[in-house]
């Protein structure tokens, strides 16, 4: 059986600014990014006075230029005036590109263009380049901010929406705070105010706010109730247990805010392959250079031209600035429906689940536990019970708790002392100067203790020895969980996942019962932690290739263990505070009813993502192709260019705006 960790204290990675994400993810130096990914809509600004009146200038010169009928010498001032005023910016850009090693932005493209078009005497065209850009990175500024702000208000709403819907009627100020360990009356039909703890009375809350489910809740002393919660029924007396700027939901908001800026393989990809785009171009424009004009007798100049739009369109920048939108999108998407995903790297994992692996107690069967015998010949069961709930005292286990409840009697935790947890195995007290130990058979067992032959029993158990004498053992029962039935498997089984395994520390008789009862083939019992991620590790090599294994878990189950599979999953979210982001993906509920949809909303997630840059591509090959031919000039393959870059950006929203209504 498994013997949970201590609680730790919360260890703070370095916080990391929005720059340092980019850089993380894409290897550049902030300047490079500032046009091309203009924070992902992080830090949006509007465009200055200054750029909106050099774009209207330069518009203005460029209307002169084409209905006023002006002498060449003035008309060519005109519009190198243009340029200038519109691109100057854009020039600068390129020339930090460079420097930078960075041969695919925008800039670089469109200035090259530019450029020639001048050479050519079509300066009004590269003029009206210059516009489009210009015009096209405030557009695509913009609509980055306003999809960023849309998907952002769903993961963290205004404070004003938790706010007592009672609080006024019942004497109390509608701005009041609440200090950690301050009291406060929940009543029927208020909204809860901060996260806190049940200290009196019991009823049923609707979590929605959290756990994306409208199913009522049942909850009574000692119950965590967080922040946005609704009483529906009865009345509660809590304490505070976080400020407000700790809640759980803004934990959760803060972790996808972050999270999102990890470059998935999906991106690594598409970089990889659109990174031939520019040479593909420049190749393309030599060859046209040489054919044009020698086999289809096409002038230089014109040749010339088309070159000009090849290039201009061959920036990849429109296929990768939509692929981190999009896993944002999927990622807000499942906090609204009570799934958390820790980071954008976990999403795209689930999407390649073909193994799911569920460790039985907490996930398959509840770990409230009843004792259901103690089994003992050097003591009565009473003395027995109060001894081991002695040395339960200060453990936080779900079998610890289990003793104590059984005990009901307070326990004086002033005599106990040298109190030490061994992960997975028990804990080692002194009550009175009398030394106790209390866990596995193994842990005894290592500890010097004899063990009589029949002192295991099958199913959950406890073994207890005093003053290095074996003294017995309880044993539990456990129950399994009622969404393991209903044809959940089957249902779990049509989300084209081919292995379901349970794996245990219980003995191979109840996993037996509890893997015969819920249907499933592949069971393993009797295993450690160590043993487990042995496991874990085998049925990894028995899957495809490129498939993923998922580990399905609870707050109790050791880090190491979701370390050990591709994606880890804890159930129950709602009570596991400082540990959500220990692990790939967190189930707000008490719960594995979602896991399908973990594994569904990340493949549909990839999907868009996948079918978003194989349209900007495609787009651009046919752009590629009709300038070549000369159909399309350089101010209409821009357009169209752009506009499938900014369709494609705006798409991302369908990943979270189809699966929040559902």
């Amino acid at each position: 059986m498994s013997w949970a960790v201590t609680e730790k204290p919360e260890t703070k990675s370095p916080v990391r600014t929005n720059k340092e994400i980019q850089l993380g993810r894409l290897a550049m130096k902030p300047s490079t990014l500032e046009r091309i990914y203009p924070s992902l809509g992080e830090d949006y600004s509007r465009p200055g006075i200054l750029l909106i009146l050099r774009v209207i200038l330069s518009a203005a010169l460029l209307g002169v230029f084409y209905f006023a009928k002006l002498a060449e010498d003035i008309n060519f001032i005109l519009i190198v005036t243009a340029a200038i005023i519109c691109g100057y910016d854009i020039v600068l850009g390129m020339v930090k590109n460079i420097r930078d090693r960075v041969f695919m932005s925008e800039n670089l493209t469109v200035t090259i263009a530019v450029i020639l078009s001048f050479a050519i005497s079509r300066g009004a065209e590269g003029v009206m380049a210059l516009l489009l850009l210009q015009l096209s990175y405030m557009v695509r500024a913009y609509a980055l901010h306003r999809t960023r702000a849309m998907i952002c208000e769903g993961i963290e709403p205004e404070r004003k929406t938790l706010k007592g819907l009672d609080t006024v009627e019942k004497g109390e100020s509608q701005n009041q705070e609440y200090p950690i360990g301050s009291s406060l009356v929940v009543y029927e039909g208020m909204s809860v105010p901060v996260d806190c703890v049940i200290k009196e009375g019991s009823g049923t809350v609707n979590l929605s706010f959290i756990t994306g489910s409208d199913k009522k809740v049942s909850l009574t002393k000692g119950d965590y109730l967080p922040a946005g919660s609704v009483c529906e029924e009865g009345q509660f007396v809590a304490e505070a247990a976080q400020l407000p700027e700790n809640a759980l939901y803004r934990k959760m908001a803060s972790i996808l805010k972050s999270g999102y800026g990890e470059m998935t393989e999906n991106e690594t990809v598409w970089r990889k392959r659109t990174a031939y785009f520019v040479p593909a171009a420049i190749i393309i424009s030599l060859v046209s250079l040489l054919v044009l004009p020698l086999i289809f007798n096409i002038s230089f100049s014109e040749t010339i031209r088309r070159i000009i739009t090849v290039i201009a369109v061959a920036s990849p920048c429109g296929v990768i600035i939509s692929i981190p939108m999009t896993y944002f999108a999927g990622m807000a998407a499942g906090r609204n429906a009570g799934i958390l995903y820790t980071h954008a790297t976990a999403l795209e994992s689930a999407a390649a689940v073909k193994a799911v692996v569920f460790n039985k107690p907490g996930t398959l069967t509840d770990r409230n536990y009843l004792l259901k015998e103690i089994k003992t010949d050097r003591m009565d069961s009473t003395t027995f019970l109060k001894v081991a709930a002695y040395a339960a005292a200060k453990s936080n286990h779900y079998l610890a708790k289990a003793i104590l409840n059984a005990f009901d009697e307070n326990v004086d935790t002033a005599i106990v002392e040298e109190f030490i947890e061994y992960p997975d195995k028990g804990v080692a007290v002194s009550v009175e100067g009398i030394n106790i130990l209390l866990g596995t058979s193994e842990f005894l067992h290592e500890n010097g203790v004899e063990m009589p032959s029949g002192s295991t029993n099958e199913g959950t158990t406890l073994h207890m020895s005093v003053s290095g004498r074996y003294a017995g053992f309880i044993a539990f029962n456990e129950a399994i969980k009622q969404d393991a039935y209903t044809g959940y498997f089957k249902n779990l089984a049509n989300s084209d996942v081919d292995r379901i395994v349970m794996i245990s520390g219980d003995s191979r008789e109840k996993d037996r019962q509890v893997a015969t009862e819920l249907g499933i083939d592949e069971y393993y019992a009797e295993c450690s932690t160590e043993e487990k991620i042995l496991r874990l590790a085998e049925i990894k090599e028995r899957i495809e290739k490129k498939s993923t294994l998922a580990f399905v878990g609870d707050c109790e189950c050791g880090e190491k263990l979701y370390e050990a599979a591709d994606v880890g999953i804890m159930i129950g979210g709602v009570a596991c505070g400082e540990e959500l982001s220990k692990t790939d993906v967190v189930i707000m509920q008490d719960g594995i009813g979602l896991i399908p949809s973990v594994i569904r909303l990340a493949r549909r997630t990839k999907h868009f993502v996948v079918r978003g840059a194989i349209f900007v591509c495609g787009i651009k090959f046919i752009l590629l192709a009709l300038a070549v031919m000369g159909y399309v000039p350089l101010w209409f393959g821009l357009l169209i260019d752009f506009s499938a870059a900014l369709a494609v950006l705006l798409a991302c929203t369908g990943v979270y705006l189809r699966d929040s209504s559902e």
